[in-house]
């Protein structure tokens, strides 16, 4: 039998520290880890340089920028986000493209058509991803000190 994992972990760097409101900006430091995501490309802790994770916490003063932290996000979470990134779309896009070409007889028009949902469905995620981004957080687990072992 398959071992069921709750967490997803990474390695992070913190690159910035807004102390007043309790925020850690970390750029996640093992993008391989997301090679094999299906939603890796919207995923906003894909590793990249420019990417940044802001993750809230209680006591932003015992973290230094440049520090290597653990973070952690849920399965539930990784299935959500392959849920919103792959499934929903293609589903969107099948159910579109038979809709219309059972109503015109027309492949072009079933096509176009599916491919319009699509992208109608990534710009209305995108426009309400900051009321669905409470649902992707990621916490702060360890702090791995200079020497490389974990506080």
């Amino acid at each position: 039998m398959a071992e069921v994992t709750e967490y997803i972990e990474h390695s992070a760097i913190i690159k910035k520290i807004d102390e007043l409101n309790g925020i850690v900006s970390v750029r996640i430091d093992d993008p391989e880890e997301c090679g094999d995501c299906p939603a890796s490309k919207l995923c906003t802790s894909k590793g990249e340089p420019s990417t940044l994770v802001d993750i809230k916490v209680s006591d932003p003063s015992q973290y230094k920028v440049d520090d290597m932290v653990t973070v952690r996000g849920t399965e539930r979470m990784h299935h959500k986000a392959i849920m919103y990134a792959t499934v929903f779309p293609c589903i969107i896009l099948v159910a579109t493209m038979v809709g219309i070409y059972l109503l015109t007889m027309n492949q072009l028009a079933a096509a176009l058509s599916g491919i319009g949902m699509t992208g109608l469905f990534y710009l209305i995620l995108w426009l309400c991803r900051d009321k669905i981004a409470h649902e992707f957080t990621f916490a702060i687990v360890g702090h791995i000190d200079r020497a490389g072992e974990m506080k």
